[in-house]
C-alpha cells in the first residue's frame, strides 16, 4: 500500500478535533483517539454553510460572479467588470446588433475592446472604441476615469448611459447604476449610493444583462453603506460623521446582515467573509453586541459564529470551549433574549447553550426536539448524564433525520460526517462492533484510521471476513475526495480487502488471503516501465514457499531436509522484503497505511488511544479483542522478527559444516539487526562460531551476507559418505604404531583364549 492514497496536508500540524485528531503530516481525522472527549465535544456547525442559509435563495436568476482573486480579503470587491467577462460577452455576438458600424471578425472586435480599455483617459477610450456599442464604450471610459480617481468625470460617463435609448443602454444599465453607487459612496452620499445599488438590482431583475454579477455585488456594497452609517465600519474615503442613535445603529446593522445574507444565499463567497467580519466586530467587547443582538437574524449569525468549528478552513475542526471569552460574551447576550417557541433556531440555541456549559438550559431547549441538530445535542446531554441507551437512541434518530427532506434537517457535509462518526463510537461502546463498522464505513475516506482500528483490532478475523464479503464491488472510477475526505484518495473497499488479506496471513490462513489481495495489474507494454506492485502474485509465491517448507513425512534423512530449508529461507526473504505488503498491520505497530514511514498516526496502539486513562466508552470485551488481535510479536515491523525466526528454522535443517548453514545464519543475524535486536544477532553469531565451518566472508557476519549455496548443501552428505573410506585409511596410517600395538595385544589375548578353551578340565579328588 503506497503513499499515493494518503492526502498529505501540512495544515494538520496544529489542528485537532477536540483532541481527537492525530496531529502531524499524513495523519487523518480520528474519533477514537480520545473517544470520551470526542463524544462530549460541543456540536459544531459550519459557518459557511450556516451563513449561506441565513436567507432563502431568492427565486430569480441573479447569482454571484466572483473571480477567485475577489474572495481575497484584500481584494477590491468593486473592481469594474473583469476583462474576461466583457471579452466573452463580445464574442457571444450580443454586441453585433448594437454596433453602429461593422468592426470585422471576432479578433478585430476583441482587439478594439482591448485598445479602449488600455486608453489613458475616457476621451481616448471613446476614440479607440469607436464602432463598439456606445454603452460599452462609455462604460469603459467611465471605468478608466474611476480608477484614476476622477470621480466627476466618471459619473458623467455613467450617467450618459442612462440617457441612451432603451435598446442601447440596456446592455450596461446594471453596470452603470452599480458604478454610480460606488461613486456616491466615495463622495459620502449614502442615500444616493443606496438608491443606485437598488436600481442596479431592479435593472437586472427586469432582464438587463449582468455578465459580471454586479447586481449581487451591489448587495454587499449597500450593506457596507449601512455599516458605515452605523459606525461599525470605517473606510478610507471621507464620509459624514455618523449621527445614528443606538436604535438606528441596531437597525442599520440588522439591515446590513440581511443584505449580506441575501448575497451569500446567491452564492457569494465575499458575503461569507463580510458576515464573518461583522460577527467578529459584534462579538468584540465594545458595546455593539448589546445593540444588535435583539434582531433574530443577527442572533442566528452570532450563534453560527460561536458554534462554528472555524468557518474558514475545513481542516480546522476545533470548537471553542465554554471558557472562551467570546463564547461567554455572545452566549450570555443571545441566551438572555426571548427564545423562539420552536424551530431551527431553538436547536441552534441549544447547541450554543451546550457549548457555553448551560446544560440545564440545553436540556429544556431540546426536550421536545425532533430535528437532527437538537437530537444531536440531546444525545450528548444523555451521555453526560450516563444514560447511554437514551444517547444511542437520539444519535440514531439524528442520523436518520439527516436523510429526510424538509426544514430542520439540513446539516453541512462535515457535520453529517461527524454526527455519523459519533453514532459509530456509541455503537462501539455498546459492544455492537460489526454495526459500528457498518455505520462508519461510508465515511472511510474521512475516518480511515478509525475504520482500520475497528477492522484490524476489534473485530475477529472471521467477523471482518463476513463484513468484507458483504461489501459491493469497488467502482472502476472513484470521485475525487472532498475537502474533508483527507485520509484516503483510493477506494476504501479495496483497502479494507487488502487489510483483511494481510490479517489472514498473520493468522496463517494464507490460502484464504489470496482472493482479497488486489487483482494482478496488467502486464506492461514492451519497452515500458511500471511501478505497480503485484501483491497477489507475491502472496502466491509466499504460499508456495510455505507449502514447500512443510515436512512431507514423519521422518526424513538429513539430505532430504535441504529443499525444505531452501523453501524456509525463501519464506524468510519474502517476509523481510515484502513483509509490509504481505502481513503488515494497517495501524500500529507497522503502519502499512503509511508504508511504515511513521510509527503512529492511523489507528491506535491501545484501545483508549491517546487518553492517559482507560476510556469509559470501551466496548464490553474490546480490550480482550484488542489483545487477541495483536501481531506476534507485537513490535514495530514485527515481520522482521518473523523473518529472523524463519531463517533460523532454515538453518536448523542444513548441514552445520555447509556454506548454506553459515550463510543462512548470516541472513538471520542481518534480519535481527534490522529489528534493532543486536543481542539476538550476537547470539546467532556465537552459534555460527561454535557449530559452523570457517567462511572467509564472515568477517562482516550479519552485515554482508552471500546467498546460501543450497545446491552444495544437497550433496553435502553424499560427499561425506563417499569420502569416508579414504578418511579412515588416512587416519589409520597416521596412527600405524598404535594400531600395530593394538593388533599384537589382540593377537596375544586371542591366543590365551584359544589355549584356555583347549585345556582339559581339572579332576576332583
Amino acid at each position: 500500500m503506497s503513499l499515493n492514497r494518503i492526502a498529505v496536508s501540512a495544515l494538520l500540524a496544529a489542528a485537532c478535533i477536540g483532541g481527537a485528531l492525530a496531529c502531524g503530516p499524513f495523519f487523518p481525522w480520528q474519533l477514537l483517539d480520545n473517544r470520551d472527549q470526542t463524544m462530549s465535544d460541543p456540536v459544531g456547525l459550519g459557518f459557511a454553510f450556516e451563513a449561506s442559509h441565513l436567507a432563502n435563495v431568492p427565486n430569480d436568476r441573479l447569482r454571484a460572479v466572483e473571480p477567485i482573486d475577489r474572495t481575497s480579503p484584500n481584494a477590491d470587491a468593486a473592481e469594474p467588470e473583469p476583462v474576461v467577462a466583457e471579452r466573452e460577452e463580445a464574442l457571444s455576438g450580443a454586441w453585433r446588433a448594437l454596433m453602429r458600424e461593422p468592426v470585422g471578425d471576432s479578433d478585430a472586435l476583441v482587439a478594439k475592446l482591448a485598445a479602449a480599455r488600455d486608453a489613458a483617459d475616457g476621451d481616448a477610450a471613446m476614440t479607440a472604441g469607436a464602432g463598439l456599442p456606445i454603452a460599452v464604450v462609455k462604460y469603459v471610459a467611465g471605468a478608466i476615469e474611476f480608477r484614476a480617481d476622477r470621480l466627476d468625470s466618471a459619473m458623467r460617463y455613467f450617467e450618459a448611459i442612462d440617457r441612451l435609448p432603451q435598446d442601447q443602454r440596456q446592455i450596461r444599465a446594471v453596470a452603470a447604476a452599480y458604478m454610480q453607487g460606488r461613486i456616491h459612496q466615495r463622495l459620502g452620499e449614502m442615500a444616493a449610493a443606496r438608491a443606485a445599488f437598488q436600481a442596479a438590482r431592479r435593472y437586472a431583475a427586469a432582464g438587463a444583462p449582468d455578465p459580471m454579477g454586479l447586481a449581487v455585488a451591489s448587495l454587499g456594497e449597500e450593506a457596507r453603506v449601512d455599516l458605515v452609517e452605523a459606525g461599525l465600519v470605517t473606510v478610507t474615503w471621507p464620509v459624514p460623521k455618523s449621527t445614528a442613535d443606538d436604535a438606528e445603529a441596531a437597525r442599520l446593522i440588522a439591515d446590513a446582515v440581511r443584505l449580506y445574507a441575501e448575497q451569500a444565499a446567491r452564492g457569494s463567497k465575499m458575503a461569507l467573509l463580510s458576515l464573518r467580519e461583522v460577527a467578529t466586530q459584534l462579538a468584540s467587547p465594545d458595546g455593539w453586541l448589546e445593540l444588535a443582538v435583539t434582531d433574530p437574524l443577527v442572533r442566528r449569525l452570532l450563534v453560527a459564529y460561536v458554534v462554528a468549528r472555524d468557518g474558514q478552513s475545513p481542516f480546522d475542526d476545533s470548537v471553542a470551549g465554554a471558557e472562551d471569552p467570546v463564547v461567554v460574551r455572545v452566549s450570555e447576550a443571545v441566551l438572555a433574549q426571548p427564545a423562539p417557541v420552536a424551530g431551527d433556531d431553538l436547536d441552534r440555541l441549544a447547541a450554543l447553550a451546550y457549548q457555553a456549559g448551560r446544560y440545564e438550559l440545553a436540556e429544556k431547549l431540546t426536550v421536545a426536539t425532533s430535528r437532527p441538530l437538537g437530537l444531536w445535542v440531546r444525545a450528548k446531554l444523555a451521555l453526560r448524564r450516563g444514560d447511554r441507551a437514551a444517547a444511542a437512541r437520539d444519535w440514531t434518530a439524528a442520523v436518520l433525520g439527516t436523510g429526510n427532506a424538509g426544514a430542520g434537517t439540513a446539516l453541512d457535509t462535515p457535520e453529517k460526517s461527524r454526527l455519523r462518526g459519533e453514532l459509530a463510537v456509541i455503537r462501539l461502546s455498546q459492544g455492537e462492533y460489526e454495526d459500528s463498522l457498518r455505520v462508519l464505513f461510508p465515511l472511510a475516506r474521512t475516518y480511515w484510521g478509525d475504520v482500520a482500528y475497528i477492522a484490524e483490532r476489534v473485530l475477529t478475523v472471521d467477523e471482518l471476513k463476513a463484513f468484507v464479503d458483504r461489501l459491493p464491488a469497488a467502482p472502476e472510477i472513484l470521485p475525487p475526495p472532498s475537502d474533508i475526505e483527507m485520509a484516503m484518495q483510493g477506494d476504501p473497499v479495496a483497502a479494507l480487502r487488502t487489510l483483511l488479506a494481510r490479517r489472514l496471513i498473520r493468522e496463517g490462513r494464507i490460502g484464504e488471503a489470496l482472493a482479497y489481495f488486489p487483482a494482478s495489474p496488467p502486464a506492461p507494454a514492451p519497452g515500458s516501465t511500471s511501478d505497480q506492485r503485484d501483491d497477489r502474485a507475491t502472496a502466491d509465491t509466499y504460499l508456495a514457499a510455505v507449502e514447500a517448507a512443510r515436512p512431507g513425512r514423519p521422518f526424513d534423512w538429513p539430505w532430504q531436509r535441504v529443499p525444505r530449508a531452501e523453501a524456509l529461507f525463501k519464506v524468510a526473504t519474502l517476509t523481510r522484503q515484502q513483509g509490509m505488503e504481505l502481513m503488515g498491520t494497517e495501524g500500529p505497530p507497522d503502519e502499512a497505511v503509511l508504508d511504515g514511514a511513521f510509527s503512529g498516526g492511523f489507528g491506535q496502539s491501545s484501545p483508549s488511544g491517546t487518553s492517559k486513562s482507560p476510556s469509559t466508552l470501551l466496548g464490553p470485551d474490546e480490550a480482550r479483542r484488542f489483545a487477541a488481535s495483536a501481531p506476534k510479536p507485537d513490535t514495530r515491523f514485527h515481520y522482521r522478527v518473523i523473518a529472523t525466526d524463519r531463517a533460523l528454522a532454515a538453518a536448523d535443517l542444513l548441514p552445520q559444516r555447509s556454506q548454506a548453514y553459515a550463510a543462512t545464519l548470516c541472513w538471520a543475524a542481518r534480519y535481527a539487526f534490522d529489528s534493532a535486536d543486536e543481542a539476538r544477532a550476537a547470539a546467532i553469531y556465537r552459534r555460527y562460531v561454535s557449530t559452523g565451518a570457517y567462511q572467509p566472508w564472515a568477517k562482516r557476519f550479519g552485515r554482508v551476507c552471500p546467498e546460501p549455496d543450497f545446491e552444495s548443501a544437497r550433496t553435502f552428505w553424499l560427499h561425506r559418505i563417499a569420502a569416508w573410506p579414504a578418511q579412515v585409511a588416512a587416519s589409520a596410517w597416521r596412527h600405524i604404531t598404535l594400531l600395530a600395538a593394538m593388533a599384537i595385544i589382540a593377537a596375544a589375548l586371542l591366543a590365551v583364549w584359544i589355549r584356555a578353551r583347549r585345556s582339559p578340565p581339572a579332576r576332583r579328588g
